[in-house]
């Protein structure tokens, strides 16, 4: 099964459920050297389509060659299938004229990937916490999740700004 075999079954929600597969390693704390130069690329190729073409562009051609494991595939059914239900329980459609904003949400999961690719260290689980909100919102057309996760990337972004000024004025004060 190839990439863009996975994204015709999908339709229109591949780009949010290709954010959540890449997301989510972000999202979860773990001691996994580097992930965030491995997975902030594709995230921010992604989010990038997503603002250009919207929903309904697809997935980029060049990304769809790419074959998906078998054993993959099969570890991705088994082990995210609970975690999906559970998930699923929590959304609905809801909220849509915020889903159907998806230029608009992919333009912020691009500016939340290219801080994925920064280098500060333990600051990549806010960000990948509010690209995991807004791509579970877009697969399962749940403008709630979407709103949270929007809500949480300016809370992030507002936050950078801060520390970042703040650290400014402390150098120049130094």
């Amino acid at each position: 099964m190839s990439i863009s075999d996975l994204a015709g079954e999908l339709g229109t929600r591949a780009h949010g459920l290709a954010l959540l597969v890449l997301a989510l390693p972000e999202a979860l704390p773990l001691p996994l050297p580097s992930i965030a130069a491995i997975l902030g690329l594709p995230l921010a190729a992604i989010s990038f389509h997503l603002m250009l073409h919207g929903e309904n562009g697809g997935l980029p051609v060049s990304l769809g060659r790419y074959p998906l494991p078998p054993r993959l595939v099969n570890i991705a059914r088994i082990r995210l299938a609970d975690l999906a239900a559970r998930g699923e329980r929590l959304s609905r459609p809801r909220w849509t004229s915020i889903v159907k904003q998806d230029r608009a949400v992919g333009g912020l999961c691009l500016l939340l990937s290219v801080i994925l690719l920064l280098p500060f260290p333990l600051f990549n689980v806010p960000p990948a916490i509010c690209l995991a909100l807004q791509a579970w919102g877009l697969v399962q057309r749940d403008g709630v999740f979407v709103a949270i996760g929007m809500a949480g990337a300016i809370l992030v972004l507002a936050s950078m700004f801060l520390g970042l000024s703040g650290f400014a004025l402390w150098l120049g004060r130094a």
